[in-house]
């Protein structure tokens, strides 16, 4: 028997190979077994050969040979070799194996070169079926999108007729209306102008995830004007569910480089939020400060006096279509996809959202914008 390579150990080696959960062989510098476990033999399929130590590793190839489906003893690859080698090898019997070939060194001695087979054909089944499932479940979020886009248009325009033939009602130039004609056709245009504001944030949202949005358009802009009109858009409303809504803006305000229509789209999103989620008695303030350091902006913050946000869903609200509980059991409606209007718009700004709040204690959602916008915004 060929005398065991200096430095190494035999019983210390067969200790390492059977704790090795791959199949595992060491050839030594003569082309001889120096150690085998025996998962090589049963992955390899070649149980029978003889995997002794000091027996001729020659076998071994050819065994391993006559398993690959045009039995080419190269495929099957010299057990030794001066470099790392990774092959994958399909057998006749259908499975897939990968084969890595490591020389092994001890100082200046080459001990011999470790082979590592590992079977991977169900590993390779499961990526197959992986990337089928991720195909078809790319075309049903293709499919789905595409009708929420249509279903949405097609919505668009009855209702505008709706708020239309409403406003119209209201004027006192179609005649004087009873108390109770009046609350109805009230009641009527809070309906539509719901569904209206939702059929819009479905077509923003799928235009978005369809690429069919336009680019931001980044200009330098005075936040002040852009919240009184939010905020004077919100009253009437919140007027008439019993809800103060309060601005507080600062007399000097640097501009902000910002897509003027993202941020109306997620500053609406936050004060609508806001008032839906805030009973009679109270109250939602709107706040909006310029904020200096290393990198000077914006903070905008909408606080209200609602129901609140329980805090283990204070990062699933901002997923599209997510309600808390407590929204869904609660005379609220709405899509769930106003928070993440909000983390987008913000996203396109590189600035951060913080969620304050607790079930029953109100909410405070805190928005940071750069006063120069995100990278690559300015002047070219």
């Amino acid at each position: 028997m060929t005398a065991e390579p200096r430095g190494l150990h035999a019983p210390y080696s067969d200790a390492v190979l059977r704790a090795i959960p791959l199949g595992a062989l060491l050839v030594g510098e003569d082309g001889r077994v120096v150690a085998a476990n025996p998962q090589f033999a049963t992955v390899c399929g070649i149980e029978g050969v003889d995997l002794s130590t000091g027996a001729s590793a020659e076998p071994i190839a050819e065994a391993m040979a006559r398993q690959l489906p045009d039995m080419d003893v190269a495929k099957a690859g010299a057990l030794r070799g001066q470099f790392v080698r990774k092959a994958e090898l399909r057998l006749t019997d259908g499975r897939t194996l990968r084969r890595s070939r490591q020389p092994i060194d001890a100082g200046d001695t080459r001990l011999g070169v470790l082979w590592l087979v590992e079977d991977i054909t169900d590993q390779l089944r499961y990526e197959d079926d992986l990337h089928r499932h991720i195909d078809s479940l790319g075309e049903l979020a293709r499919d789905r999108a595409e009708f929420a886009a249509r279903t949405s248009h097609e919505l668009r325009t009855p209702l505008a007729t709706v708020l239309t033939f409403c406003e119209l009602l209201a004027d006192p130039a179609a005649g004087t209306l009873t108390l109770a004609q009046r609350e109805y056709v009230d009641t009527i245009r809070r309906g539509a102008q719901r569904m209206h504001d939702m059929a819009d944030g479905l077509l923003h949202r799928y235009a978005q995830a369809a690429g069919a949005a336009a680019p931001p358009a980044y200009a330098p802009l005075d936040p002040g004007p852009l919240l009184a009109r939010l905020v004077a858009d919100a009253t009437p409303l919140a007027t008439r569910g019993g809800v103060f809504v309060g601005l507080d803006l600062p007399a000097a305000r640097p501009p902000l480089v910002a897509d003027a229509d993202q941020l109306e789209r997620a500053l609406a999103a936050l004060l609508d939020n806001a008032v839906k989620f805030t009973p009679a008695g109270g109250a939602v303030t709107v706040t909006a400060r310029p904020y200096d350091g290393d990198s000077p902006g914006w903070e905008f913050v909408v606080r209200d006096d609602g129901i609140g946000i329980p805090k283990e869903f204070h990062e699933e609200v901002f997923t599209e279509f997510v309600r808390a509980p407590n929204a869904r059991r609660g005379p609220y409606p709405g899509t769930g996809l106003g928070l993440s209007v909000v983390r987008d718009a913000v996203r396109l700004h590189a600035g951060t959202v913080t969620l304050h709040s607790s079930e029953g204690h109100g909410t405070a959602v805190e928005v940071r914008l750069p006063a120069a916008g995100p990278p690559g915004s300015g002047p070219a």
